[in-house]
């Protein structure tokens, strides 16, 4: 049987006491549509995708022996309000004595949304979900009140910009996921694969609500989201095989690589408290070291596109309190290049400004205080400022007492056991103290490198190698810097970003143009301190799987 509600609106309590009577080896489905069905009638043609094939998506279930319980929603619904209106009917059928592993919430875009909302609402573990085409990388940050709860399938499309992978939002939920599958599609159609009736979806989601959890694409053109590097590079299963490696030194610390924004690949191993075996969570927060200089990098160069700032001009200008005489002569540019020769503020230089190049942190700090002068405002306002912009809301100026998911930063000791670390707030911020997550790098990557936080000239001009300005890096080898980034065009493969270390944490962020692809790694355990390259092994190697891969070429 099949109730649709599409020409008239009617409460569906009704039809619930219709259905339960005698009914209760049935399977049930909630069908949750699309935005363009909510706001059309259903004859309406889209510009781009057609007409969403409504009636014949419900057909399908219908004719697969589901009792289908759908209607067309009125205009404006307010998601969250419809999911506790869907969660009251559940309850109502659970009451009448259905099992919740019979019922199955099925949404498609905002019915997808509308779903997760539902997913977040019902304490029974056991119900089923399948959200097609419905979560967003912003989300994780913008929706908080989103927690999944269930037995869970994801379904989306490669070629969709909209709706794309929920495992991010998945990784960020504390309540019970008993399974969660996710399958990418190809079908070419963008987001309009969900307007169509397409076996591609509809037959994996049927399986999952009669609880057949080995779902698979239904052809050849789609795959699982195992193969995320495109022509069955495997690339996920060879960051699988680094990180499941049998060594004693295990990875401690979380995974996210991204195109276009949205996740390929994450995985969250190990403990954020080693000594309470506490497990790490995807959106635990750790010190990110020098990717932290970009942040400082970016504030500066604002400071420079509103005409505060000169990059060519000594620095004494700014900081007029400095009492040595090399503030004469060395420049913002040369703070920024890392070829000031400044060890410290109470010793002469180390060599002439801008004949050579080396790594500073002193420098970083300076350029916190120059940006500070020149605003007027404190370098932690700033920054908060600035990460609210790219909606970064677990990424903190550690003097911001507001972070609470900050793991503890452990270092191996001769004897091989862990240490807590107690300096790794000693160095700079400005330089190598920041706190951030995994995802909220993702955005910052999006933020800064599409174009949301300086005009095109101005990115440029941080990202381009400068002359001279090269370091032997201990892990990279030869190394070129832009003002806070590195910029690495080995092998023809545009690479930017950085490593990073605090004591007790490694990380590393790097962002390939050419494919808009994210590689971030976090760790909050350090072995071989004294030895870097053994230190960013795993970093090291992931790197490597990842420039290897078709997600950069």
């Amino acid at each position: 049987m099949k109730i649709t509600l599409c020409q008239k609106r009617v409460i569906l309590f009704f039809c619930f006491f219709l259905l339960v009577n005698g009914a209760f080896a049935q399977r049930y489905i909630f069908f949750l549509h699309n935005k363009f069905i909510e706001e059309n009638d259903l004859s309406a043609k889209h510009p781009d995708y057609g007409v969403a094939q409504y009636e014949e998506i419900l057909d399908y279930y219908t004719k697969e022996n589901f009792v289908v319980i759908s209607e067309k929603r009125p205009l404006n619904t307010d998601a969250k309000s419809y999911a506790q209106k869907v969660a009251l009917q559940i309850d109502s059928l659970i009451t009448k004595g259905i099992k919740p592993e019979r019922i199955t919430v099925i949404g498609t875009s905002k019915g997808g949304y509308i779903a997760q909302f539902v997913s977040s609402i019902e304490k029974n573990k056991d119900l089923n979900y399948v959200f097609i085409g419905s979560c967003g990388e912003e989300d994780v940050t913008k929706i908080p009140d989103i927690n999944f709860r269930g037995n869970i399938l994801s379904i989306y499309e490669k070629s969709d910009i909209i709706g794309q992978s929920c495992t991010s939002m998945r990784l960020r939920s504390v309540n019970t996921v008993s399974r969660f599958k996710e399958i990418e599609l190809n079908t070419g159609l963008k987001h309009g694969f969900l307007f169509k009736a397409l076996p591609e979806w509809l037959e994996p989601s049927a399986q999952w609500a009669r609880r057949d959890y080995g779902v698979r694409p239904v052809t050849g053109d789609a795959k699982s989201k195992k193969t995320i590097g495109g022509n069955n590079d495997n690339t996920n299963g060879k960051i699988d095989d680094l990180l499941s490696s049998s060594t004693q030194k295990h990875f401690n610390g979380i995974v996210l690589i991204a195109k276009h924004g949205f996740t390929k690949y994450v995985k969250v191993i190990g403990f954020s408290d080693i000594e309470k075996r506490k497990p790490l969570k995807f959106d635990d927060q750790f010190v990110i070291g020098s990717i932290s200089k970009q942040f400082t990098a970016v504030l500066l160069l604002r400071e420079y596109e509103k005409g505060r700032v000169k990059l060519d001009i000594p620095i004494r200008n700014y900081l007029p309190e400095l009492k040595q005489s090399w503030a004469d002569s060395v420049t913002v540019d040369q703070l920024l290049t890392h070829m000031n020769g400044i060890s410290a503020l109470d010793k002469p230089l180390d060599f002439k400004p801008g004949s050579k190049y080396s790594y500073s942190q002193i420098g970083y700090d300076l350029l916190a205080r120059i940006i500070e002068n020149t605003s007027g405002k404190s370098f932690a306002s700033l920054s908060a400022a600035l990460f609210k912009k790219c909606k970064m809301y677990n990424t903190f100026h550690p003097d911001v007492k507001q972070y609470h998911n900050l793991v503890k930063g452990y270092t191996e000791q001769e004897n091989g056991k862990f240490a807590i670390e107690a300096k790794t707030f000693e160095n700079y911020v400005a330089a190598g103290s920041f706190i951030s997550t995994a995802h909220d790098l993702l955005l910052w990557n999006n933020c800064l490198h599409e174009g949301k936080l300086l005009s095109q000239k101005t990115y440029r001009l941080m990202i381009s190698k400068k002359p001279e300005a090269v370091r032997n890096h201990p892990i990279f080898g030869k190394v070129e810097y832009g003002y806070g980034i590195t910029h690495d065009t080995k092998e023809g493969i545009l690479q930017l970003g950085q490593t990073g270390f605090a004591p007790g944490f490694i990380s590393m962020d790097f962002y390939f143009p050419k494919t808009k692809t994210s590689c971030i790694v976090l760790d909050n355990v350090v072995y071989d301190e004294n030895d870097l390259q053994k230190a960013f092994s795993y970093h090291s190697h992931i790197l490597k799987i990842i420039r290897e891969s078709n997600l950069v070429k």
